[in-house]
């Protein structure tokens, strides 16, 4: 049981169970407890399902790249690797911790709201995820940490010119990040976090202040790479506290002692690392290895480029498996000509995409990371 405050209210939040107590508000996890009972010709019923399902506490995946996987987590080891987080990020009792993002995926519970609470912090849930919660918060709360995604802290910074009195922290977590969001960032908010993690691992790095491309693993946490000696790679982690069990569209399976995050590193010469992107987004384009999201990267630092996702198209072209990048612009202004031009100047040839599409808003998931299987589907044959 968790106490929070939620919107200026002091609640009771309890792990998803099949008879909460009635003093809670509300719980976590019921979402995945939900979507398990609720899935058609998946699950023979709902109590053959609680019969097979690993014990402890389930979250789901973010399901960025498909169907969202049920995660498996025994409690204790949330909450040792929530004493890391704490004990790296210095949280205290004199702390006021907004969480701007949902609880029932691991970043929001285990990453924030779990070692907020072992701090001894006050507690502040951002009730509706937009700019106007946001700002509201912010000004109710007076907070000394907010944790975010690039998603929300854009629609912040763009509005925002100077820094939070009084000064407060930002954890980040999230893909594409591009330059001008993390220095608009660092001016309102001072100190930047980078956190690193997954549903199935938990937290499993985090950077310096201000540091973004030098991740450190927490304590007993080894992130290393697949290929022995490879500067650039796949990032295997053995992390001490990782989930029990795992599952998809089969039945729960045990994780294995080493997880392949699927993600592509540096790894720097000290220990640290730094994400690139997802191996399975990445492409050999005319010899070189094109990661896609650090293309995205850097199309999204390109003026009235608000949100930027680039896809693998069933085609090829003079540098390899052609590429479309379809962009949510910030000004109605942004044309595909513009588009062209600032790739002609900034990307090197074998980066530069085939095709480009714009799109008023682009589908997210509720995580607020875009929704690429779908955006994938719909523009993939143009």
């Amino acid at each position: 049981m968790l106490a929070a405050i939620v919107d200026r209210r002091p609640v009771l939040l309890c792990a998803a169970d099949a008879t909460p107590p009635a003093v809670c508000d509300g719980s976590i996890g019921a979402a995945a407890e939900a979507r398990a009972t609720d899935a058609p010709g998946e699950r023979a019923s709902a109590t053959g399902e609680r019969e097979r399902c690993p014990d402890g506490l389930a979250v789901l995946s973010s399901g960025t790249l498909g169907t969202p996987k049920t995660i498996w987590h025994d409690p204790r080891d949330l909450l040792a690797t929530a004493a890391l987080v704490m004990r790296r990020l210095a949280l205290g009792a004199d702390d006021r911790v907004l969480v701007t993002v949902p609880l029932h995926h691991m970043y929001g519970l285990g990453a924030a709201l779990i070692p907020a609470l072992l701090a001894g912090a006050q507690v502040h849930l951002l009730p509706k995820a937009n700019l106007l919660s946001f700002n509201d918060a912010l000004r109710a709360a007076a907070p000394s940490w907010v944790y975010s995604t690039p998603h929300l802290l854009r629609t912040l910074v763009q509005r925002k010119q100077t820094a939070i009195s009084p000064p407060c922290s930002l954890v980040l977590a999230g893909d594409g990040i591009p330059e001008p969001l993390r220095a608009q960032a660092q001016l309102v908010f001072q100190r930047v976090f980078d956190l690193y993690g997954s549903s199935e691992l938990g937290v499993i790095a985090i950077s310096g202040p201000n540091q973004p491309r030098a991740l450190h693993p927490l304590d007993g946490v080894r992130a290393f790479a697949a290929e022995a000696g490879a500067a650039q790679t796949r990032l295997l982690v053995r992390h001490p506290h990782a989930a029990t069990h795992i599952a998809q569209t089969d039945a729960p399976i045990a994780l294995p002692q080493a997880w392949d995050t699927g993600d592509i590193a540096i790894f720097h010469h000290e220990g640290g690392f730094a994400i690139q992107g997802r191996a399975d987004l990445s492409l050999n384009r005319a010899g070189k290895l094109l990661v896609l999201a650090d293309l995205e990267r850097a199309i999204m630092a390109w003026p009235g480029v608000d949100l930027a996702v680039a896809i693998a198209l069933d085609e090829d072209s003079a540098a390899g498996k052609a590429i479309a990048v379809v962009i949510q612009p910030s000004s109605p202004a942004l044309t595909v000509d513009a588009l062209k031009r600032h790739a002609a100047d900034t990307l090197p040839v074998f980066a530069r995409p085939d095709r480009y599409a714009l799109a008023a808003e682009l589908p997210r998931l509720s995580s607020g990371k875009p929704d690429r299987n779908t955006i994938t589907k719909d523009y993939r044959h143009g």
